[in-house]
This record gives C-alpha cells, sequence and structure tokens, in this order.
C-alpha cells in the first residue's frame, strides 16, 4: 500500500510518544510492510454496532472492542463499512444516516458523535490503519422480516429517493443503483472523495457487489448509453471499469496519501471459458458480475486487490492455493498489491470430514501465503467470527508472532487427546506441556495450577457438536477439536424387512440345564409381529420399541424368555432343534431359522469338557470382563453343565472359553475316589497330597485364615493325618453333591507366603509355601527372589500424561522398576524382570513368567489416571492393588511405608482382580505409584530424585 511508509514513519514517531501504538507487521516483497487486515461489516448489523442505536457512548465502547481486539492480535488495518447500502455511518451532504447505525435511516447518533471520526482517531492512536469500506451499487439489504424493495424504509434524502430513474428492482427484492447511469458513477465517485476530504482514513475500499447478476434489468439504460457496444456483456464491463478507473483518477487528483483497493469475487475467470483464466469451474465474477478485476490490475487502477479466496485448499472446483498462485502471477511486475481474503467465517465446520473443521485450513492456508511471493498480506473476514472463536483468534494470533521472529522455548502441546476426537462426554480434561515462564491461554483465558515446569490440566465443558480448544503462549499455540455427540443415533434403515439372520438366536451351540431361562432374540423391523417356534411350540416375541425412528424400515430387537423343560430317564443331551422365527409386516411373511441349535442336558449326562491347554482361565459368567476366577491345568477333566457362545460352564459352576477344552462322551461317569490324602511338610514348603485316579478338575483358594481345595465329582473324602509341625492346626473333608472340599485352617500367627494346585503321577497336589525369613543381617532379602512387573511397554503406552507419549505410563513404569531393582539387589535379592527395555509384554506372558518362576514376591508397577471426563488434576496419590488374602500383608506394609516416610497422598490398598495379581503361588501386589494426568504428581513421577525417594 502506497502510505504505508508513512505510517511506518507515524509509527516510530509515536513509539517513543505513546506506548500503545505497538503494532508491526515483517516487510514482505518489494520492502513493504505485510497487511494484517480485518474486515468490519456493518450491514445488517453483521459486526458494528452489534444493533442499532443513537447512543453515542455504546457506539464508542464497541468501536474500542474492535480496535483493542485487532491491536491484540497484531492486525495493522481495519477496513470499516462505513456505506453499507446508500446509507452512511458518517456525515454525509450525498447520502443519509445509515439504518443498519442509529435504527432509522437519515437519524444521527445524538451528542453530534461522528463514528467514523471517532474510528479513524482510535485506529491511529493504536497504529493500524482505518480503510472506509462501501458498496457502491447497493441501495436495500432487506431482512427475512423486511417487504422486497422496501422504499419505506429510505430516508426522503436518500439519492434513490431523490432520483427514482437510478433505481433497478433486482430479482433479490432488494433496490440497486444502475451503474450504467454516468450520473450514478460520478454520485458514487463525489460521495467517496467527500470522505477523503472530511476524514483522514488510509483508505477507499470496494467489496465484490457491482452487477448483481446477469438478469439486472437495464434494458432501457442499454438503448440509451450502450450504442457503442454489439453486446450488453461488454458494455457493463465497461460501466464498472469506468466507475473504478474514474475513482481511482478522483483519489489521486485529492493529492492525499490515500489507498485504492478492491476486494472481487475470488475467481476472474475459468481458464476453460478464458485461457487466461485460473484452473477452477466456479463463478466468474468477469462474466457473472462484469468485474474485470485482471484488467483493473494490469491498467494499474488500484494500489491493492485483495481476491476473496474463500475455498479450502485442495477444492477441485476452486483450489485456494491454484488461485492464490494465479493471483499472484496476476500482479507480479504491475505494481499493485496482492493481500488475501480470508474466509474467516468458514471455520469451526461441525463436520469433522470438512476441511473446515477446527482451525487448521486457515493456519495452513497462511503459511501458504507466507510462501508465494508477491502476497503482501491477508484480510480476514469477519471481526464478530474472529472474536465468538478465541481459537482461531489465538491461532492467527500466534502465527504472526512466529512470522515477526517470536520463538518459544517450550512449545505448547496438548497431548490430551493426541487428535481430534469425537466423545459423548459433557466434559474432558485437556492436559499438556507449556513453557513455565510465560502465561498461558486456552482460547484466550489464562490457564491457571500449571507445574513448576509448565505442565497444565483442565476439564473444560463441551457443548453439543464442535468444540475448538486452542491453547497459546506468546509465539506457540496447540489446537485440538472435539466434538460432542449430541445422543444415541437413530439405527440404520433395513433396505428390505425381513429378519436379519446374523441377529437370531443362538448362533452357536447353545446347552442349558432344566429349569433354566434363556433369552430367544432376534431383530425385525419397527411395527412387526414376531412369532418364535421351539419344537412343536410358538410364542409371541416383544420388541424392545414400538416407536419408528423416521419413515424408513428401522430395525428394533424382540425376545422371548424361554424356560428349559424338565426331562425323566436315562441323563442324557436332549436336542430342541434350531428356533425357526416369523415375522409378519405391512402384508409380508418371512421365516427365518437361528443357525444353531438349542440343546438340553441332564443332570449328570455323560458330556465332559477336557483341559487342551497347559493352563487355562475359569470366570465366574460367561464373560471374560470381571476377570478370572481360578486356573485349570491340560488334562483335568469336568462334566458339562452349559454352553452358550463361545462359552461352556462346568459342574463347578465355572465357565470356559470353547477354545481352551475339548469336549467328549462316554459312558463311564467321571466319579473317581480319592483313595488316599496325605500331609507332608519341607524346608520350604509343605503339601496335600492326594491319590484320584482321574484327572478331575480342581481349584483352591484362601481367605486369610484358612485354605479351601475344591474336587469336582469326587465320590470319597478321607481326611489326612496333620504332624506336629504343619503349618495348620486342622484338616477337614467334606462330600458335597458334585465335588469335596478340604479345608486347611492355619495354626495362630501362622502365615503362607503361597498356594497353588498341581497335577501329579497319582492324582493331585496342593503346594502351599512357607513364610521364611533371610538368615543375612546384613543382606536381609538374600535368598529371596522377586520379580519385577514394569506395567506396559512397547505398543501398550498405559496411560498418558502432559509430555504424551514422550514420556507416557511405560515409561514411567520402566524407570521406576529399574530403580527398584537397583536397591533390591542391594539388598541381597535374586531380581527378576518382565522386561528391562520398551518391548511389549502381553499380560499372559508376564503371569506365565511369575508361574514359572515361583518368586517369593511378584510386585507390578503402574501409574493411575482417570476418565477423560473427570477433573484429574485434583486427584493425587498412591495406591496398592491385591486379589489374593496372602498379598495382602506386603500391600499394606508397602502402601503405610510409601505414604508416611514421603508424606504422600494415600489412595488406599484394594481388592482388585488385576490379571497379573492372580498368582496364587506368592505374594503379588499392583502399585499404583501416581496419577499421570495430574501436572502437579507427573512433574513427581517424572522427577529423577523423587523416584529415587520413591
Amino acid at each position: 500500500m502506497k502510505n504505508l511508509a508513512r505510517v511506518t514513519a507515524l509509527m516510530l514517531i509515536f513509539l517513543l510518544l505513546i506506548p500503545a501504538f505497538t503494532v508491526s507487521a515483517i516487510t514482505v516483497s518489494g520492502g513493504k510492510t505485510e497487511l494484517r487486515g480485518l474486515w468490519v461489516a456493518s450491514v445488517v448489523n453483521i459486526d458494528y454496532p452489534s444493533k442499532p442505536t443513537t447512543d453515542s457512548e455504546t457506539l464508542k465502547s464497541e468501536a474500542l472492542k474492535v480496535l483493542d481486539y485487532a491491536k491484540d492480535m497484531g492486525f495493522n488495518a481495519v477496513f470499516l463499512q462505513v456505506r453499507p447500502t446508500a446509507d452512511a455511518l458518517y456525515k454525509s451532504s450525498y447520502f443519509p444516516w445509515s439504518k443498519f447505525l442509529t435504527g432509522k435511516q437519515g437519524t444521527a447518533p445524538d451528542s453530534g458523535f461522528d463514528p467514523l471520526d471517532f474510528w479513524v482517531t482510535e485506529a491511529h492512536k493504536r497504529g493500524i490503519e482505518l480503510h472506509a469500506w462501501i458498496n457502491p451499487y447497493r441501495i436495500t439489504k432487506n431482512t427475512s422480516s423486511e417487504p422486497n424493495y422496501n422504499y419505506a424504509a429510505l430516508d426522503p434524502s436518500n439519492p434513490a429517493i431523490l432520483h427514482p430513474n437510478w433505481v433497478v428492482k433486482y430479482s433479490d427484492g432488494n433496490l440497486y443503483f444502475d451503474p450504467g447511469i454516468p450520473e450514478v458513477r460520478k454520485y458514487i465517485i463525489d460521495a467517496a472523495v467527500e470522505i477523503i476530504n472530511n476524514y483522514n482514513v488510509d483508505g477507499i475500499h470496494l467489496d465484490d457487489y457491482f452487477y448483481p447478476g446477469k438478469d439486472f434489468n437495464d434494458k432501457e439504460t442499454y438503448k440509451k448509453y450502450g450504442a457503442a457496444f454489439s453486446n450488453v456483456d461488454d458494455w457493463r464491463r465497461d460501466n464498472v471499469n469506468r466507475l473504478v478507473g474514474d475513482l481511482s483518477s478522483a483519489i489521486k487528483t485529492t493529492g492525499k496519501k490515500v489507498s485504492f483497493g478492491i476486494s472481487p469475487f475470488g475467481i476472474w475467470a475459468n481458464k476453460k471459458t478464458n485461457p487466461s483464466g485460473s484452473d477452477t469451474n466456479g463463478m466468474q465474477s468477469y462474466y457473472d458480475q462484469y468485474a474485470d478485476t485482471r484488467k483493473w490490475v494490469k491498467d494499474g487502477l488500484l494500489d491493492y486487490i485483495a481476491p476473496q479466496i474463500y475455498w479450502n485448499i485442495g477444492l477441485s472446483v476452486a483450489d485456494y492455493s491454484k488461485l492464490v498462485y494465479w493471483w499472484a502471477d496476476t500482479v507480479r511486475g504491475t505494481g499493485v498489491d496482492l493481500y488475501i481474503g480470508q474466509a474467516a467465517y468458514k471455520s469451526g465446520n461441525p463436520d469433522p470430514s470438512s476441511p473446515w473443521y477446527g482451525v487448521s485450513e486457515i493456519a495452513k492456508q497462511l503459511e501458504l501465503n507466507f510462501r508465494t511471493t508477491d502476497v503482501g498480506g491477508s484480510i480476514f473476514y469477519n471481526y464478530k467470527v474472529l472474536a465468538d472463536s478465541p481459537g482461531l483468534s489465538a491461532v492467527i494470533k500466534t502465527i504472526y508472532k512466529q512470522r515477526d521472529g517470536s520463538t518459544a522455548n517450550v512449545p505448547v502441546n496438548v497431548s490430551r487427546p493426541s487428535d481430534d476426537i469425537r466423545t459423548s462426554y459433557q466434559e474432558y480434561y485437556l492436559s499438556g506441556s507449556s513453557d513455565p515462564n510465560l502465561p498461558l491461554y486456552l482460547n484466550g483465558i489464562p490457564v491457571e495450577g500449571r507445574s513448576s515446569k509448565g505442565y497444565f490440566g483442565i476439564l473444560v465443558p463441551l457443548e453439543k457438536g464442535e468444540n475448538i480448544f486452542t491453547f497459546s503462549q506468546d509465539a506457540s499455540y496447540s489446537t485440538k477439536v472435539i466434538y460432542r455427540d449430541t445422543g444415541a443415533s437413530a439405527p440404520k434403515t433395513m433396505s428390505t424387512a425381513d429378519i436379519t439372520k446374523s441377529s437370531a438366536f443362538p448362533q452357536s451351540q447353545e446347552y442349558r440345564m432344566p429349569g433354566e431361562k434363556i433369552t430367544l432374540s432376534c431383530q425385525a423391523p419397527v411395527g412387526a409381529k414376531v412369532t418364535v417356534k421351539l419344537g412343536s411350540k410358538s410364542y409371541n416375541m416383544t420388541p424392545s420399541t414400538t416407536v419408528s425412528y423416521g419413515t424408513g424400515i428401522y430395525p428394533t430387537t424382540f425376545t422371548y424368555t424361554y424356560s428349559i423343560p424338565s426331562y425323566t430317564g436315562t441323563p442324557r443331551n436332549i436336542n430342541l432343534g434350531a428356533p425357526v422365527y416369523t415375522m409378519k409386516y405391512k402384508g409380508k411373511t418371512k421365516t427365518c431359522t437361528a443357525p444353531a441349535k438349542i440343546g438340553v442336558i441332564m443332570k449328570g449326562s455323560p458330556y465332559y469338557a477336557r483341559v487342551a491347554n497347559d493352563v487355562i482361565d475359569t470366570y465366574q459368567a460367561p464373560v471374560s470382563g470381571d476377570g478370572a476366577a481360578f486356573e485349570l491345568y491340560r488334562g483335568m477333566a469336568d462334566y458339562i453343565t452349559g454352553m452358550t457362545g463361545s462359552y461352556t460352564r462346568l459342574s463347578s459352576g465355572l465357565w470356559v472359553k470353547n477354545t481352551s477344552i475339548e469336549t467328549y462322551t462316554g459312558k463311564t461317569k467321571l466319579n473317581p475316589a480319592i483313595t488316599n490324602a496325605a500331609y507332608q511338610t519341607g524346608d520350604k514348603s509343605d503339601s496335600l497330597r492326594l491319590d484320584i485316579a482321574s484327572n478331575v478338575a480342581a481349584v483352591a483358594s484362601f481367605d486369610g485364615t484358612s485354605i479351601k481345595m475344591n474336587i469336582s465329582n469326587a465320590s470319597t473324602a478321607p481326611v489326612p493325618a496333620l504332624p506336629d509341625n504343619s503349618l495348620f492346626s486342622t484338616a477337614a473333608a467334606v462330600k458335597y453333591d458334585n465335588y469335596v472340599q478340604y479345608t486347611l485352617t492355619l495354626k495362630q500367627g501362622q502365615t503362607i507366603d503361597g498356594y497353588y494346585v498341581e497335577k501329579t503321577t497319582n492324582g493331585l497336589a496342593l503346594q502351599i509355601k512357607k513364610h521364611i525369613k533371610s538368615s543375612n543381617a546384613g543382606l536381609p532379602l538374600s535368598g529371596y527372589t522377586i520379580m519385577l512387573d514394569p506395567g506396559h511397554g512397547g505398543t501398550e503406552s498405559g496411560a498418558i500424561g502432559p509430555l504424551g507419549m514422550k514420556y507416557a505410563e511405560k515409561d514411567i513404569n520402566l524407570n521406576t522398576a529399574l530403580k527398584v531393582q537397583t536397591e533390591l539387589r542391594k539388598l541381597g535379592a535374586n531380581v527378576l524382570m518382565t522386561r528391562t527395555t520398551d518391548k511389549t509384554v502381553s499380560l499372559e506372558d508376564r503371569l506365565a513368567a511369575s508361574r514359572q518362576a515361583r518368586p517369593d514376591m511378584f510386585i507390578s508397577i503402574h501409574a493411575n489416571a482417570m476418565e477423560d471426563n473427570v477433573d484429574m488434576s485434583s486427584i493425587s496419590g498412591l495406591s496398592v492393588h491385591y486379589r489374593e488374602a496372602l498379598g495382602k500383608p506386603l500391600a499394606e506394609t508397602i502402601y503405610q511405608n510409601t505414604v508416611n516416610e514421603l508424606k504422600r497422598d494415600g489412595k488406599g490398598t484394594r481388592i482388585n482382580n488385576f490379571y497379573v495379581t492372580r498368582g496364587t503361588w506368592t505374594p503379588s501386589i499392583l502399585i499404583e505409584t501416581g496419577f499421570v494426568t495430574n501436572p502437579g504428581e507427573f512433574e513427581w513421577l517424572t522427577d529423577e530424585n523423587s523416584q529415587t525417594q520413591l
């Protein structure tokens, strides 16, 4: 811009006089100052004023709010719309006061207030240029509540009233001046010169509204003035060219340093229509608005051009990058500056698949601008959108700071969430890292409560739809977009009315015992009547809903609770067949046979399961989510009493996965006798040995005082004799319906350090590990083997803290475990590790390592976290977990000493069925050393001195 050199000089003077005058920008191609502009629209009160008023104080305060925002953002030019229609935001002899200013056209603000004069003065105080933005031809801009061709809203002094022959009614319901009338053009130009003569504006700015469309009714004007042209299109273009050329000359004639620029529609012409055009396929200002914007540049009629390139990078119809390059090539060598009109209003699209989702598109566009020679700056549309989007504002502000050479010692990084996400939470916990020596802002609001190293965490509310969060700090920013789902969405419609076969129960063989209940189910259209036939009987099914989600065919689930019938005679399995589901819907009938059958297992039916793997888990229910109950070993066998899905039930009531067993039938009952029960003592362990002819299933449990061992389907229960030096005071054996239970009760004050069942040549043995103490006072752990298990590792990161994957829970756990290893070895212990590097180790492998080593302690080291909708900054502390009662003393000892010695917050000791702590052969515990997600606790967890103390 031609007057920027003058402004720069003035800035140097004001820097010495007025501290507030601080807006600056780097230089671009040709040594000119980069323009950073903001459009402030007054039409229909988009930006200023927020609503019409005659109150001068309100008008002043709103103006100052905009200008202070512009200064804080680093903008150096404001483009204020001072003539939105045929009215003005300043005192004019050509146009009445604007209705968007005071509410009624022709009504002035009180106290003689002149908004334009105030804006110019206050902008210059802040080192900001003020450009007067005018719309040359538009007379009215109706809202949806106003009538078409609203002459009643015009003041009697309006030129449209004074010169009705200048006016054209257009198909959009608004009134326009006819650009083909010479007197109209002269009037517009004279009114623009009036602004320059009366106000110290820095520029005259026209927007992209010229001819509103091809169907403009100017036939009579064309007849009168267009004789020299063979077609109306060329004549219309000439009319606009004349306005631009004459206005350019008039501005220069004033002798004042005032820039003249236009912000046209972004596409001059498409290459397929005009060889000189851009590689686009959109609307063309040359043909649709009769604006030959390229000619104005090539003829040097403008000081700058600011095409509105309101599309994203990569859009096939109008690629932002292609248009930027085309415009840069167009202005090159002309002396006309190029500023890009940026579509800030498009940012924050709620569709996560949109390129305008979040704020990244604007950031990418600015980066492309900076890399493109001949692009001299940007103008953002519009103020309100930016002011209402703190995230986008923070991004633009930070980009400009970086552009000006500011750097961040510690760049802002948001680690939680690591990516843009969707969630149904109403709140979400954000955390990350920052420079502790600089203030941190979230969407322009200071972030409090950071740790001494700049780690932060904050729980934020989520509005329905898109939420943009931008953390900014000096020359660094990080943005995350969280989309909150508005609720459960309707299921997908069905292509045809039918029963979905994949929904028909059962999908695999189902067996239950007489008297048990099962739920027969299938999916069919809402509104259908569905029955199910099993055997010779049919049953009416109940839908989960009778309300449709819309006009399509929507599925719902139909159910019927079925009782397994009883049978007499020889114990056996009875096949009931596959359920047949029948649907009646709008005159159509459909049937569907379930893929699998339902059967009855009578008590004592010779149907068996044998453990096929070395070790398998058992479960209290046919799901694995609640954790395993006991272990069974290869060859152990039991009756099958049920099957559902991928699980089989044994006579003990425990469920096992189908993949871990083999099933078989046989005539011989599984009812072996226990022929002998003997208790044997040893130096490190005792054992209860049972002689049994068959490999029956057996499990054991310990409640802190007694060990109970259940042997499925055993027929006899001899009681072992206890020697005087045994660990137990009493031994008992009781025969129940389908198992034998042995109970060994510990002597008063006696403890054990482990137990487990194993198969022997003659049957089963319950191994009981004694509690021993080292005799070496100098090395109190000599003779002990301790296994340390650093949680997670490799692809399993564990909890994510302020540093994200740079230092996740897996890293904290390993660092802590290695320090513990060093200390234990100093005390004489033999230390085993499930991992010593950052590698993936499965839970099964960790437990298997403990099972094989049979250590004297198993300690799994972890760090904690909470759900993402919890304020984790307020949650801290150490906790210790165990599943088996024999782990409780170790858990409580470590917990109490650590909390008391280090003065840490304590979360207590808890019973939890964690996979790695289910080993019964040794005291097994899991320590949660602290909360990774709490900024202060994370700092402690990652501090070397603190971890050495731990």
